[in-house]
């Protein structure tokens, strides 16, 4: 089986980490790629208009990986652009990391919160919530005011962050999960301890795409994906090929 995750954007400097991650927690029959879009794109996606920037490079990207024989790409961003547009053009499954992680976190407790970087997030992870129809299982969103850059610099100052408004959240809003939007944003074993010390599931969104992405690609296997009709019927093959599709 063959995973590939898409970093969104224009720089690779976090796909090693990444990879890293991942290898630690894939199935040993998977095999996984990181890649990352053209150099010159956005290298953050904290800016709607920078998601339209990404989405043509995104979206071709996932049709050459289908092309490749790949089993299933997962978009690596919170904010899930590009999802349903992918959905429309391929067979093989895509995933996004939002929808993963609140699904499954739907399934682990009463009601889940979810841990923001910056409040400029917080209008699109909550839109995604309701398009998703989860919204009454969301207990809180609560902001650390950390930006993709500063918890890049200082991930023992976000750890501590993210460990402060989690406590609130569960003591405070009723959240019985902590779902967090930046994935692989501090060690793997700091993941852990965070737990044990909440005393609550808490989902990193790389760990539960990726294994939602082999959940699914198994299930295609059994001739299970996401439907083509309606919301995700394909465009036509003649008009896809004039835009090179």
């Amino acid at each position: 089986m063959k995973i590939v995750w898409i970093a969104p954007v224009g720089t690779g400097r976090f796909d090693d980490r990444i990879l890293s991650f991942i290898n630690r927690i894939r199935r040993s029959d998977v095999d996984a790629e990181v890649i990352h879009l053209s150099p010159g794109l956005p290298d953050n996606l904290e800016y709607h208009v920078y998601e339209h920037m990404v989405e043509d490079d995104l979206l071709h990207a996932i049709v050459d990986y289908e092309k490749k024989g790949h089993d299933a790409a997962i978009i690596g961003c919170f904010y899930d652009g590009g999802l349903r547009e992918a959905r429309e053009l391929v067979k093989m499954p895509v995933i996004a990391e939002e929808e993963a992680s609140i699904h499954v976190a739907a399934t682990l407790g009463h009601k889940f919160s979810i841990i923001v970087g910056r409040r400029k997030w917080l209008p699109k992870m909550e839109d995604n919530v309701r398009v998703y129809g989860l919204s009454e299982k969301l207990a809180s969103m609560r902001i650390v005011q950390f930006s993709i850059e500063k918890i890049a610099s200082d991930r023992a100052g976000y750890l501590e962050a993210v460990k402060r408004e989690s406590h609130l959240a569960v003591a405070e809003d009723g959240a019985e999960v902590i779902v967090l939007s930046e994935e692989a944003s501090f060690d793997y074993d700091d993941l852990l301890d965070l737990q044990a010390h909440l005393g609550v599931p808490v989902l990193d969104p790389l760990i539960v795409g990726w294994k939602f992405a082999e959940l699914m690609a198994d299930l295609k296997r059994h001739g299970i994906a996401h439907s083509k009709i309606g919301g995700y019927e394909a465009p036509p093959t003649d008009e896809l090929k004039r835009f090179d599709c």
